[in-house]
């Protein structure tokens, strides 16, 4: 089972989430919007195994390199997005004042890995159309959406790599998983799996 705090960072509102298994102790950090004193107050007295990123865009990475360097933290991220981390212009840093990151993935995942966090297991979802690379990550009742789905909305797919196709068939991938999850986007506030089938333009 795991234990889920967040906190909001940046200028564009980023949704950062600390999951810690609770029989090891051991935790994860799911994006990581920056570097700061707000930040390692964040991850304080965690036991960090891993950065778990759902996708490559700046506001997500922004803290990484310095996190990583702090904690020994893995960092995760799909194959297609991985050259956000070393390119401003990928990350689109360049041309929206971002924060170049520069670092480099540690652990490359695709559809249907699990990434081991103590005694719990972190299904990742190949979520793409928000970034080429998206991906989800579920672990028990609780789904990690970074920019694939909000709040009775959906990721922009305007950016380059982005495609509005891909991210409604990743919705509806979304849509058919079994449960009632707890959905815990990069953006805005929570919801469920089960409001959003009902209530969600995109999901439909």
């Amino acid at each position: 089972m795991l234990d889920v705090k967040y906190a909001v960072f940046g200028s564009l509102e980023n949704n950062c989430y600390l999951i810690t298994d609770r029989d090891t102790g051991k935790s994860a950090l799911i994006d990581c919007t920056q570097d700061n004193g707000k930040m390692r107050d964040f991850i304080s007295g965690a036991d960090l195994k891993y950065i778990l990123l759902t996708h490559g865009h700046f506001d997500h990475i922004g803290g990484v390199k310095g996190i990583k360097e702090l904690t020994g933290a893995k960092v995760v991220i799909s194959r297609e997005d991985e050259p956000m981390l070393s390119s401003s212009k990928h990350s689109l840093a360049a041309f929206c004042g971002g924060v170049h990151n520069d670092t480099k993935a540690d652990i490359i995942v695709s559809e249907g890995d699990i990434i081991t966090l103590g005694n719990s297991a972190v299904k990742v979802i190949a979520t793409p159309g928000h970034t080429k690379g998206g991906v989800c990550y579920l672990c028990d009742d609780k789904l990690f959406t970074g920019d694939t789905l909000f709040f009775c909305s959906c990721g922009r797919t305007d950016f380059p790599g982005g495609s509005s196709s891909e991210i409604l068939a990743s919705l509806k991938k979304l849509s058919a998983l079994d449960g009632n999850l707890t959905v815990y986007p990069g953006h805005d506030r929570m919801s469920t799996l089960d409001f959003e089938r009902e209530n969600n333009p995109y999901m439909k």
